[in-house]
């Protein structure tokens, strides 16, 4: 039984060392490398598997999928990279597909925020807002999910690697959303 515990434990901290190292590296360098997220993808199927056998295996293979799949149509709209894809897949790999979709949840709220903070910073939350009423309409009016090309260009970047991050913390420390 102290044997779990302390992998649990290990899980964990690597959960946290990804999400250090990947927070820094989409701030300082706006990308988050493969290098950092293919091993922690292995890693943490390896753990999974070592504690829990073919359960472990499916439990930490559902989490991947999960968290791919949870950030695959932003990635499709061009919205984030590929490096946030495997991100999210990475700590899907360590925790699991629940505590996955609880990070994405954390995470929602978390880029949002940062999206203000930093609209507010560039002196663009007029413009910021009018592009959110603009999605909104065309999510719920025209049924489109693109918007037009000159909107696009005018969009603040924020390194979504951080919200990740920022979500990752708040579901470790505050717990589930769902």
């Amino acid at each position: 039984m102290s044997d779990i515990i302390k992998i649990d434990n290990l899980v964990i901290a690597a959960a946290i060392l990804l999400t250090l190292l990947a927070m820094h590296s989409d701030y300082r360098y706006r990308i988050i490398a493969n290098r950092l997220t293919l091993p922690a993808i292995v890693l943490g199927v390896l753990l999974n598997t070592l504690v829990s056998g073919w359960h472990g295996l499916l439990f930490s293979l559902l989490g991947l999928f999960a968290g791919v799949g949870l950030m695959i149509i932003p990635y499709t709209l061009g919205r984030m990279g590929g490096g946030d894809v495997k991100f999210m897949g990475a700590l899907g790999a360590l925790l699991g597909g629940y505590s996955v979709l609880n990070i994405f949840l954390y995470t929602t709220l978390a880029g949002g925020i940062l999206a203000l903070i930093v609209a507010i910073f560039n002196k663009q939350l007029r413009a910021t807002l009018k592009r959110i009423w603009l999605i909104v309409c065309a999510i719920f009016i025209s049924r489109c999910f693109v918007l037009p090309a000159e909107q696009m260009k005018k969009s603040i970047h924020i390194p979504y690697g951080i919200a990740i991050g920022l979500g990752t913390f708040c579901y470790l420390l505050a717990g589930k959303i769902v």
